[in-house]
């Protein structure tokens, strides 16, 4: 069982899987918009051809990708739910230790999908096929987007003995019909999100563009590399979560809950107030993740990276004719 559940806690609950959508499918879709806004031209025609569009297309079909690892698959069947966080503790100095033993998280799994990539392989598989079939490249391609932008949800690098937040309901949900928000990471994952359009008045594409713009202008964004991203992650869990919420400090193995949690029937008061708070963190994540996987597809797609692979390594190519393409094996 993966961790990382309940991330739209919904009054009809078993419409969705769970783990439905991480950062929020908002989330996702601004990270992919704004990393669209910053490619090379190289890049932009490869990748355009991997997701089976032209370049005015690009944009919104990478913002489909985003959030494909959530909605186009099965994670427990698939066996890839524990791809998507890094459960680093908050409870100690930040260290990686065996967290990512057999590659099973979303630092190992981002600079997969990149190699995958960059280096045009063919032997892609999952454990199951995917609900929603895409060709291999594009699976790899819809992987590594949204794992960029998950690392950069606090809690999908943060772990206080509670699963990254999904341990700790809230004192009153959140409402926004059919939604209701439960617990603490769902919170973070979808309301922080909606606290940022509501501040700003935005939808996803403005809140993309206006944060694009943020960085053209000048502000910085240090590349880094995903331990450092998440570590940043793990740093703005610590302060923006645990300590502002002031939540009791919990130890348990990876995947499970403590139980003091529960016999103690701590709950979190996550109110809009505290949601506003953190627009202005929340913001910047978005903007780096956007940023930092520009950067990302504009190196790996030098040169001879990004072509389209088939399972077999047949038909490699890159440009925009889209003959013979293979569908991919979507395990």
């Amino acid at each position: 069982m993966f961790n990382r559940t309940g991330v739209l806690v919904l009054s009809a609950l078993m419409m969705f899987p769970a783990g439905y959508f991480a950062w929020g499918g908002p989330g996702h879709r601004i990270v992919a918009k704004i990393a669209a806004k910053n490619l090379s031209a190289g890049a932009r025609t490869k990748l355009a051809t991997i997701l089976e569009t032209n370049d005015s297309g690009l944009e919104a079909a990478m913002a489909t990708a985003a959030t494909w690892p959530d909605d186009g698959l099965n994670k427990v069947a698939t066996e890839t739910g524990d791809w998507h966080f890094v459960d680093v503790p908050v409870t100690a100095p930040f260290a990686i230790g065996t967290l990512c033993a057999a590659d099973n998280c979303v630092i190992n799994r981002i600079l997969e999908m990149s190699r995958r990539l960059q280096k045009n392989e063919s032997d892609f598989k999952m454990a199951a096929l995917p609900s929603k079939p895409r060709p291999m490249t594009s699976q790899e391609l819809a992987f590594l987007i949204h794992f960029v932008g998950d690392i950069h949800q606090p809690l999908h690098a943060a772990n206080n003995g509670d699963r990254g937040g999904n341990c700790d309901p809230l004192i009153t949900p959140i409402l926004h019909p059919p939604f209701e928000t439960k617990e603490l990471h769902a919170a973070w994952d979808d309301d922080e999100v909606r606290a940022v359009l509501k501040k700003e008045n935005a939808t996803e594409d403005s809140i993309a563009l206006q944060l694009f713009n943020r960085f053209k202008a000048g502000e910085q964004v240090a590349q880094l590399t995903p331990v450092g991203w998440a570590r940043e992650s793990n740093n703005l869990a610590r302060r923006d979560v645990y300590d502002k919420l002031m939540i009791t400090r919990h130890e348990a193995p990876p995947g499970t809950c403590d139980r003091g949690i529960k016999k103690m029937k701590e709950t979190v008061d996550v109110t809009q107030q505290y949601l506003d708070g953190n627009v202005p963190d929340v913001e910047t994540q978005l903007m780096r993740a956007g940023i930092r996987l520009s950067n990302v597809l504009n190196q790996i797609c030098m040169g001879e990276g990004c072509k389209v692979v088939s399972p077999t390594g047949r038909g490699n190519r890159s440009g925009n004719n889209k003959k013979g393409r293979g569908r991919g094996n979507g395990k």
